[in-house]
């Protein structure tokens, strides 16, 4: 008698968890918001990116049964630019690798990263390694939070350390 009330709370807990799989492209879109941290404080005069705000949108191909899925997105910042004239937005096109589970997914993601800071006029793009840890909410929308660390920086003076990015945002789809 254990036996079978264990299967069958086995196979009610399986069909109330199960996700449906669809013949539809896996498509989500979203905005986020970011902030950048642990960044060294500007000394000469230029932006200071620490603790900067930024709005961007979030495309990601996420499969409901396979746990890879690519997410591209792009952020502009509004940094602290002490009345220059600056700009700085950053792109990425990256992997993830999730838990596919009904309600919580934990992820790992990493790619590759574009920035542009743009500084009285001239500009300087600069690419380097991305990768970070996030946990998605799945309730109708997706909501998510991740962590991420930036590899390279803009050339900036007085600027030598690796950002840490905390984004949150909302994906439907």
């Amino acid at each position: 008698m254990r036996r079978l009330l264990l299967t069958l709370t086995v196979a009610v807990a399986s069909v109330a968890l199960a996700q449906p799989a669809s013949a539809q492209l896996p498509l989500k879109f979203g905005i986020q918001g970011a902030v950048q941290t642990s960044l060294d404080e500007v000394t000469s005069g230029g932006p200071d990116l620490n603790n900067s705000f930024g709005l961007g949108a979030r495309v990601a191909l996420q499969p409901p049964v396979l746990p890879v899925g690519v997410v591209a997105q792009g952020v502009y910042y509004f940094p602290d630019c002490a009345g220059f004239d600056c700009s700085y937005m950053t792109y990425s096109l990256a992997a993830q690798l999730r838990l596919p589970l009904p309600l919580v997914s934990p992820y790992a993601i990493a790619g590759w990263q574009w920035r542009r800071m743009g500084f009285e006029g001239a500009s300087n793009t600069e690419n380097g390694f991305m990768a970070g840890a996030g946990v998605q909410l799945n309730l109708g929308l997706a909501l998510f939070l991740e962590g991420t660390v930036e590899m390279g920086n803009p050339d900036v003076p007085d600027f030598d350390t690796t950002p840490i990015v905390i984004k949150g945002g909302i994906l439907i789809g």
